[in-house]
């Protein structure tokens, strides 16, 4: 095999996975980590708003019949179901009244996804606060970078790509041509 230099993608890709890998190790700004604790806590009142609301509702009945091991708590429902089951009906809650919160740059509402994802893993996994603090983080920094570099395609005419990159789906009527 020839030792090659790697291609300018797999550069960033390098440099990107080991920003990653290394998150877990840096300490968070005071601010930061303010501001962190005020999306979790918008995005849990979304997710218990959504809970009561018909396509929340639909979205736990519906988990509610998959069964399999109780790793994490759908907010605002009586039981455990497992981390990726409660992830994607937390997800599907808080994006369920529009409610939840926007990153305009990157046309998105990254916490349905990233705190939805994170609460559910850091259940099953027993993570600490802090773990969990630097996961939604960690989430909000990368999704926000992603989501501002995307080549904007037909989803951008809707007003925002939650649902062509996250969690939840919304039908949405094609572009006017």
């Amino acid at each position: 095999m020839r030792n090659e230099e790697p291609t300018e993608s797999q550069s960033l890709i390098r440099r990107l996975s080991a920003y990653i890998a290394a998150a877990g190790e840096r300490e968070l700004p005071a601010a930061v980590s303010e501001r962190a604790k005020h999306h979790i806590l918008d995005t849990l009142a979304a997710m218990v708003s959504g809970s009561r609301l018909k396509p929340g509702q639909l979205a736990v009945g519906f988990i509610r019949t998959q069964g399999g091991t109780p790793e994490a708590q759908v907010i605002g429902a009586d039981f455990l179901t497992t981390a990726i089951n409660a992830a994607m009906t937390n997800g599907c809650l808080a994006h369920a009244d529009e409610t939840d919160d926007t990153h305009a740059p990157s046309r998105a509402h990254p916490g349905c996804s990233i705190v939805a994802v994170a609460l559910a893993m850091a259940e099953k996994e027993n993570a600490s606060g802090k773990a969990f603090l630097r996961a939604i983080v960690l989430g909000y920094d990368i999704s926000s970078r992603i989501g501002r570099i995307m080549v904007p395609g037909p989803e951008a005419v809707q007003g925002h790509a939650t649902h062509t990159v996250a969690l939840c789906s919304e039908p949405q009527p094609p572009p006017p041509a």
